[in-house]
């Protein structure tokens, strides 16, 4: 059975494999170097997960991936934790809500709660305290110590920023990305 981390950014790196192209982290180094023939200079996020798909690896080759929430870093999942940075309100209402800020990182093991129903503002149970190891009295003995892992992983990825910038900035759907369209049309029109 394959539990392993997979992402739909892997698919790209892991079909290029499969159809004879580069192998392993070589299509992100030529995308990198903008070597790639019809491909922009950028990054790429994805993992060549060939051999996870084919049985020659148990692991996959995906560990951690970054959630956001338009261009708002959200959380990070390494492993099985996934560590919380901002979090939509809850109930169906809440992705029209603004984003609530944590003061402190909130730490769950996702295997244990696959359907994220004890992190957050809306508790789904009691025992949600315990994010917990091994029970809940120690969860925050270990959770503590998840901290620095998605602290490091973020600031790795939004370094990559500074080299290989967005290529597109995020969609926003409220009236502020309407307005600077406007605001565009506006002085395009004011320049001709």
């Amino acid at each position: 059975m394959k539990n392993q981390l997979f992402a739909a950014l892997d698919w790209v790196p892991t079909f290029v494999d499969i159809a004879g192209g580069p192998k392993g982290d070589e299509l992100k180094q030529q995308i990198e170097a903008g070597k790639y023939p019809g491909i922009v200079k950028t990054t790429l996020d994805g993992f060549d997960q060939r051999d996870y798909l084919e049985g020659k690896s148990e692991k996959s080759a995906r560990d951690h991936f970054f959630y956001f929430s338009g261009a708002t870093p959200s959380a990070v999942r390494y492993k099985n934790w996934k560590m919380y940075y901002t979090m939509s309100q809850p109930g169906p209402a809440g992705w029209l809500m603004p984003l609530i800020p944590f003061h402190f990182t909130l730490v769950q093991n996702i295997k244990r709660d696959p359907f994220e129903q004890n992190v957050g503002i809306d508790q789904k149970s009691a025992m949600s305290l315990g994010g917990a190891l091994g029970a809940p009295a120690t969860a925050m003995q270990y959770d503590w110590n998840m901290l620095p892992i998605g602290q490091r992983l973020w600031e790795a990825h939004l370094a990559s920023y500074e080299k290989f910038p967005p290529l597109q900035a995020p969609e926003s759907y409220n009236l502020s990305q309407v307005l600077e369209e406007v605001k565009k049309a506006n002085a395009s029109q004011a320049s001709d």
